[in-house]
């Protein structure tokens, strides 16, 4: 039987590969605490409401109104609300970070930031999202680089990490090395062996605690990994579905079909008909 760890891997779907990034507006009754999670993507929270806690890999920072708090790829935390509060919630997509040359895997931001300047493209990507005016999804990527930019040219945190929760954690750091192996490898065939290898543990121990700290088995994870990357591909036009099968790792087209119906919901011709639409609409 599996022992619940204190965290949890938060997966990110990003459907559409126009808007790469996820955006909502939290509300918590004082009191209330959030579970503790991690992801891949990072995270900005702009607190807009009330008073509470932001405790990033085992550290608390106090928080109000008008807090900006990043949260690093990787890191743990959680919100904890000491009266009402308010926060909206911006996730912006890893690979679009480092497509654009945001080094988000070797550069760490400051966790509490106040600058009027990043308020104000925060502040227009959400009326973009809000209001959807045409050509909206060009300027939401437009503030979201111009943010991005600003942060990691300005914020970046120099100080020691010795003492973060996330770096104490053997089992932690130990599924993190797998997922970061499997995004580096998944485009050719790849076995849990091999993956064990690479972050020196025992199948058995490791397919246990992979399960344990994420939810998913690390074939789940890999065929959801596969099946994201293809929906992309899929969606921008720059594959039909077997060029988007052998891209993403899969050997045949057919069980790549099955697989993708499984994770994304959908047959991937279905995803190629409606991008199709959506570009013959857009040029109309």
């Amino acid at each position: 039987m599996l022992v619940s760890a204190p965290y949890e891997y938060e997966y990110h779907t990003m459907r559409d590969s126009a808007l790469p990034l996820f955006y909502h507006e939290e509300h918590f009754k004082a009191g209330y605490r959030i579970l503790t999670h991690w992801h891949e993507n990072p995270e900005l929270l702009c607190f807009t409401r009330g008073r509470g806690t932001a405790v990033l890999d085992g550290v608390p920072i106090d928080v109000e109104t008008g807090d900006m708090i990043c949260i690093n790829s990787g890191s743990l935390h959680q919100v904890i609300a000491a009266e009402d509060i308010s926060y909206y919630c911006l996730i912006i997509d890893k690979s679009f970070c480092l497509r654009c040359g945001i080094p988000v895997n070797k550069v760490r931001l400051q966790t509490r930031i106040n600058d009027a300047a990043l308020r104000e493209y925060y502040e227009q990507l959400v009326r973009e999202l809000e209001t959807q005016a045409p050509c909206y999804q060009a300027a939401v990527q437009a503030n979201c680089l111009l943010l991005l930019t600003r942060l990691y040219r300005n914020y970046p945190d120099r100080t020691p990490q010795q003492n973060a929760v996330s770096l104490q954690s053997g089992q932690l750091s130990m599924v993190r090395n797998a997922i970061q192996f499997i995004n580096q490898s998944y485009q050719r065939p790849l076995t849990i062996d091999e993956i064990c290898r690479e972050v020196g543990s025992s199948k058995f121990h490791f397919c246990r605690v992979f399960r344990m700290i994420t939810g998913k088995t690390v074939i789940d994870h890999l065929n959801f990994l596969r099946c994201e990357k293809a929906q992309y591909l899929l969606s921008t036009g720059a594959c039909n579905v077997q060029e988007a099968a052998e891209h993403c790792g899969f050997n045949s087209s057919s069980y790549f079909s099955v697989v993708y119906k499984r994770q994304i919901g959908e047959v991937p011709s279905t995803t190629c008909k409606r991008a199709a639409a959506n570009r013959d609409h857009t040029q109309s």
